[in-house]
């Protein structure tokens, strides 16, 4: 077994089925997290800084994820939200072992972008569900592995 394989989303429980909105959320999103694991260092640290500059988004960025938030606990989603948020996390800790000497910058690049791999990859998750503002708000930051994991849903 690949350590993707290991990382992929499991199928919600039974008492998530009902609010489960097919296989096809989890094929977009296994997707997108084997996007992750691919990415290199330098790339989570450009989205990141991305991230830090643009501090006039925050704002939009925090209600997108409120209204996530919100939507994951109304559909009754928190064991699948939270596979994904740990597969997030695995890949994360995959692409930060690149280096092992820290700016403090880069600490902050690094971690704004974990946290929107984060909300990108629980926005897949719940797509279905979110407004296309909500939704491309959390996920542009990771545009390019969203697109990848979009057109695997689709094919």
């Amino acid at each position: 077994m690949t350590l993707v394989s290991r990382i992929s989303v499991v199928p919600p429980a039974e008492a998530e089925a009902e609010s489960w909105s097919a296989g096809a959320a989890l094929v977009c999103v296994d997707a997108f997290l084997h996007r992750l694991v691919d990415l290199p260092l330098a790339h989570w640290l450009a989205i990141g800084e991305a991230l830090v500059a643009d501090r006039e988004y925050v704002p939009v960025r925090q209600r997108a994820w409120d209204k996530l938030e919100s939507d994951l606990n109304d559909r009754r989603l928190g064991v699948a939200a939270w596979q994904v948020r740990d597969a997030v996390d695995t890949a994360a800790h995959i692409a930060s072992r690149e280096s092992h000497h820290w700016l403090s910058h880069d600490r902050a690049c690094f971690a704004a972008a974990h946290g929107a791999a984060e909300a990108a990859a629980l926005a897949l998750l719940a797509r279905d569900q979110l407004p296309i503002e909500t939704y491309r708000a959390l996920t542009a930051p990771f545009a390019a592995c969203v697109a990848a994991a979009e057109s695997a849903r689709r094919g």
